[in-house]
C-alpha cells in the first residue's frame, strides 16, 4: 500500500481537472485495475482509453460516475452521520475546512484510503468529491452534501 502522503500529492496534483476529466479518469482506473490488480499501489496511474479491453468511451465514463457516487455517499456518511470509520477521519475533514480546498482534498483522499478505496482511484476520487459537492457548500455542508445527493437519486 503506498505511503498516504503519495496519494494525497496525487490528489492534489489532480486538483486542476474539471468534474468530467476526474470521473472519466477515476473509470479508467477502475478499468485498468480490474485488467491489472497488480496496479493498485500505482497511484499516479494513467491507463490510456482502449476500446478493446474498456469497452465504450461513455461506459467507462459511467462507471466513473458510478463509483463516484457510490464514495460519497460513504463520506458523507462518515462526516455528517457519523457511519462506518474513524472519527480521526471525519474530525480531519471539518478541520481542513477552515484551511481550504487543497486541505480538503488532502482530508478526503486520507479518508477515502481509511474506507479501503484503492489509491489511484482515491487521489481521483478526492478532488472531484471535494469540487462536486464539499467545498460548494462548506458552509452548511451536511445540509447541502445530503441534499446533493438526494439529488443524485
Amino acid at each position: 500500500m503506498p505511503d498516504i502522503s503519495t496519494v494525497v500529492n496525487e490528489a492534489k496534483r489532480l486538483e486542476t481537472r474539471d468534474e468530467a476529466s476526474l470521473e472519466l479518469l477515476v473509470g479508467l482506473r477502475a478499468k485498468a485495475l480490474e485488467e491489472n490488480p497488480a496496479l493498485e499501489d500505482t497511484v499516479d496511474l494513467e491507463p490510456k482509453y482502449d476500446t478493446a479491453t474498456m469497452g465504450a468511451l461513455d461506459d467507462v465514463k459511467a462507471l466513473g460516475r458510478r463509483i463516484a457516487k457510490r464514495w460519497n455517499k460513504e463520506l458523507y456518511g462518515l462526516v455528517c452521520e457519523n457511519k462506518a470509520g474513524d472519527p480521526q477521519d471525519r474530525k480531519a475533514i471539518l478541520d481542513a475546512l477552515n484551511l481550504g480546498e487543497a486541505a480538503v482534498i488532502g482530508a478526503v483522499a486520507g479518508a477515502l484510503i481509511a474506507l479501503t478505496v484503492p489509491a489511484p482511484i482515491a487521489a481521483a476520487l478526492a478532488p472531484l468529491i471535494v469540487k462536486k459537492f464539499i467545498w460548494p457548500a462548506k458552509d452548511e455542508l451536511c445540509v447541502a452534501w445530503g441534499e446533493g445527493i438526494k439529488d443524485q437519486g
